[in-house]
């Protein structure tokens, strides 16, 4: 594997992470209707970014191959049962002690982080950089406010910022770690890589479409941001077309 390979995946799953986290200097001055924006826009992008750079692909290439359908059903369900068996074993965890709850939080994104760095790490080695473009700039992008929330869970549960901000580093190293495992996995197999997308793609979707929810009950439809989701959906499909 070359360097700059390993320093791009890095820069694209760990980076932004640790980027995610500088606004925490200024929390202060967010209002919450700005982190709904936020949010809802990370998951748009999300949304599309499955589509296009992972369900696509996985179609093309059984396609290609005059194969069954059959690795791009079994890849998503597989995916969808990942998310939702490690959503409920984070539960099994959960406490009412606030500092326990940030415990909680971080685990869990560095859980749904493991998905994301294998989507980078299997999109690159499946089908390149330029082709996997359209999916690494969708997880930066969404990657920071991400990171963002990892350390401000901390800060607001009582922590130092220094503690706040080590404690978003562990979940983006989880994150960086998939991405290379992803790519050494991706590289190295001739077969199923329709499988690995069609899985990466039900992680990345069913990890949107959970905090969504989870956020509507606690919310309601205050949670959502509609016009944010759209951009998110509308800045990945033009990524798609141009890079």
């Amino acid at each position: 594997m070359l360097w700059s390979t390993i320093f791009g995946l890095l820069f694209v799953t760990m980076g932004s992470t640790l980027l995610g986290s500088f606004p925490i200097l200024f929390h202060r001055y967010l209002k919450d209707s700005h982190w709904r924006w936020s949010e809802s826009f990370c998951g748009g992008v999300m949304i599309s970014a499955s589509i296009f750079s992972l369900y696509l692909p996985a179609y093309e290439i059984l396609k290609i191959q005059n194969a069954s359908l059959n690795p791009l059903w079994q890849g998503s369900l597989w995916g969808f049962l990942f998310i939702f068996a490690a959503h409920k074993l984070v539960h099994l965890w959960s406490s009412d002690h606030i500092q326990r709850r940030a415990y909680l939080f971080v685990l869990a994104m560095g859980i749904h982080n493991i998905p994301e760095g294998l989507a980078v790490g299997v999109d690159v080695g499946a089908l390149g950089w330029q082709e996997a473009m359209p999916l690494n700039v969708a997880i930066f992008i969404q990657n920071l406010p991400e990171g963002f929330v990892s350390s401000m869970t901390f800060l607001v549960a009582g922590f130092s910022l220094k503690a706040a901000l080590i404690a978003n580093a562990l979940t983006a190293v989880i994150e960086g770690a998939s991405s290379l495992s992803g790519f050494l996995f991706a590289i190295r197999a001739d077969l199923g890589l329709a499988f690995l997308l069609a899985f990466s793609g039900a992680c990345m979707s069913s990890v949107v479409m959970l905090e969504a929810w989870s956020k509507y009950r606690l919310e309601g439809k205050a949670s959502f941001a509609f016009p944010g989701f759209a951009a998110g959906l509308l800045v990945c499909a033009i990524l798609d077309l141009f890079l």
